[in-house]
């Protein structure tokens, strides 16, 4: 497992070398087959960290359609990645990886998605990785690195061996939450100097009836809060363990509502209707091994399973 503050031996690509490089990750495309064609789901045009699928195509669903992720991955100067002054030999190369990994899923794997070499020339470099149908659930992590691909020269402090992490931490990370019985959260935005950050409105009446949308469950973020733009800055890890808290927390408070205060049962198939409030929580507890024991252990357990998730989306499964 890796250490976070483990000193290394030998020079990383650090934020220096990647502005001076000119690394930029693009805008995420997603897109399933619908039929005999292909159905792009159109995304905003900001770059994003934490993508909830049906929040932009709710007729996705994990059980009916594969789904397809392409990313493009682009270096303008590659050649300050080389030499005495970059953290490997001239005649070297250095390798672009993503670690794909979902614990609720039950699956891991590591794709390569291309090769730089020392030239002037811009490179790019795409992923295209297609996940069939049925293969998805709860909550997806894609976390991109440099690596040393080939060594055909050392140098002093710099890494010596095929497959040595070039990386300081992982250089773009990407969450997509999956649809399954309410992994989609409804979420909207609302404005107020003086108002908090965030706020749950619970508009339902029966939980097992009423649908899981905005119209009986919202999570609103404020707008005019100091801390607003800030949860958009979720390539860094304390903006996105905040976002995190907060559906960690909006989550908690509606699995509390439901099961313990209303006193559903989340035993009985009859009475759970698709695409109702109570269908969603009994997918949270299930694909998140929620202790529904008391308020207490709602929140820890949850928290026990996603903090990390959120705050990280590292390799350490």
């Amino acid at each position: 497992m890796p250490i976070s503050n483990q000193i290394s031996l030998y020079k990383k690509i650090d934020d220096q070398l990647i502005d001076s490089a000119q690394f930029s990750i693009g805008q995420p495309r997603l897109s399933y087959k619908m039929g005999n064609e292909i159905k792009d789901i159109e995304l905003s045009d900001e770059i994003q960290e934490i993508i909830q699928i049906n929040e932009y195509d709710s007729m996705w669903s994990p059980n009916e359609n594969n789904l397809i992720i392409m990313q493009e991955l682009s270096v303008i100067t590659p050649s300050v990645f080389f030499g005495d002054e970059g953290v490997t030999g001239d005649n070297n190369k250095i390798g672009v990886a993503v670690h794909i990994h979902s614990k609720s899923s039950g699956f891991q794997k590591t794709i390569d998605i291309g090769i730089i070499s020392n030239q002037n020339n811009p490179v790019r470099l795409n992923l295209h990785e297609e996940f069939p149908v049925a293969t998805l659930r709860g909550i997806l992590n894609l976390d991109f690195f440099f690596y040393l691909k080939e060594v055909n020269e050392v140098n002093i402090f710099q890494a010596k061996h095929e497959g040595m992490i070039l990386s300081e931490g992982n250089i773009h990370s990407l969450i997509i939450i999956i649809d399954g019985e309410g992994s989609s959260f409804p979420m909207s935005e609302f404005e107020d100097k003086q108002g908090p950050l965030w706020r749950l409105e619970k508009n339902w009446v029966e939980a097992n009836l009423d649908t899981f949308d905005s119209s009986n469950v919202n999570l609103s973020l404020n707008t005019a809060h100091p801390l607003f733009e800030e949860l958009k800055k979720d390539f860094r890890k304390v903006n996105r363990a905040l976002m995190g808290d907060i559906m960690i927390q909006a989550m908690s408070m509606i699995i509390q509502q439901t099961v313990i205060i209303e006193g559903n049962s989340l035993d009985n198939e009859d009475d759970v209707l698709t695409g109702s409030i109570l269908a969603a929580v009994k997918y949270w507890v299930s694909a998140y091994e929620v202790d529904i024991s008391d308020m207490f252990s709602i929140q820890n357990s949850l928290r026990g399973k996603l903090d990390r998730q959120f705050l990280e989306g590292g390799q350490n499964d």
